[in-house]
């Protein structure tokens, strides 16, 4: 019984969930986009004292630029500031600006 409850508990961690909670501004660099073009999806940002998140892009907000410029974050390494919320488990943007 203990050893498929530790199976269980395992498993769960190696699902990929991120269990930290997600912060409300991060700075980090873009390491990776899910998208083609100016249609990004989601972008991996890395940072120095959060970790490393998914970022998704919201339908709901207005970032105020093309978003293929995260292209330009991503080739240069420029970081970027972006300011989060946690929306059923995953980090969105509210705001990405150069950092």
């Amino acid at each position: 019984m203990l050893l498929a409850a530790l199976a269980l508990v395992a498993g769960a961690a190696s699902c990929g969930e991120s269990r930290d909670p997600v912060p409300s501004t991060t700075v980090g660099v873009i390491t990776a986009i899910e998208g083609e073009g100016s249609e990004v999806m989601s972008f991996t940002l890395e940072t120095d004292d959060d970790g490393t998140f998914e970022v998704f892009i919201a339908a709901d907000v207005d970032y105020g630029f093309d978003l293929a410029h995260l292209r330009e974050h991503e080739t240069t390494g420029d970081p970027v500031r972006c300011r989060l919320e946690e929306r059923d488990g995953r980090a969105y943007a509210l705001e990405i600006v150069d950092a």
